[in-house]
């Protein structure tokens, strides 16, 4: 097992064994990272450290599955094998989240809907940032296309004038007067809506 793998097994045994159900609570978010890293996790090894029958595992099973239908509710993906796991440990133990609590053997009891309060909260956190992400590399392409159609139609100084204007940075009087006489002009050669017709049509040929 490659050590990111043995470091959640580690991360997952340690919230076991944690009597403060605050921390218990992110076993169903720890879960979902693994999924979003694309970590292949087999949860039969996970289980298999422990005698079985004895409480710990018994633990592992009952996070396992409530993880399991946690993710199911929230439309997110589940690592390794825990899909196929969660469905031998329904048989065994039901559908856990049809109970207000979820009672551990250390007697921790942790609470349906702040499981699922967790879990929400970082479902909106990883749909935050990939809109994030999505956006700045929207405006990295959009930056990389701007850059070259402008490279195309203007001269490197010319290019940089209409950067410049377009960014609201100032002109000093010589590029003012250049931007005015040359740049400006063929800007509005550009607008013109009799030029972007033929350049349309002509594009399509």
């Amino acid at each position: 097992m490659t050590r990111p793998k043995n470091e959640v097994f580690e991360l997952l045994d340690d919230l076991v064994d944690s009597e403060d159900p605050r921390l218990v609570e992110g076993f169903p978010v720890v879960l979902a990272n693994c999924a979003h890293r694309g970590l292949r996790l087999d949860f039969r090894d996970l289980l298999s450290r422990h005698k079985v029958g004895s409480r710990k595992q018994q633990d592992l099973e009952l996070l396992l599955l409530v993880s399991s239908d946690l993710l199911t509710q929230q439309g997110l993906d589940k690592p390794g094998n825990l899909e196929s796991l969660s469905k031998t440990l329904k048989t065994k133990y039901g559908d856990l989240l049809s109970n207000n609590v979820v009672t551990l053997s250390s007697k921790v009891s942790l609470s349906t809907e702040r499981l699922r309060n967790t879990l929400k909260r970082y479902t909106t956190d990883l749909v935050t940032s990939r809109t994030t992400r999505k956006r700045e590399k929207d405006r990295q392409r959009l930056s990389f296309q701007l850059n070259y159609y402008l490279s195309t139609l203007f001269a490197p100084k010319q290019k940089e004038l209409v950067l410049k204007k377009y960014h609201g940075e100032p002109l000093n009087k010589t590029e003012q007067e250049y931007f005015s006489r040359k740049v400006k002009k063929k800007l509005e050669a550009m607008t013109n809506k009799e030029v972007m017709r033929v350049a349309t049509a002509l594009a399509r040929k």
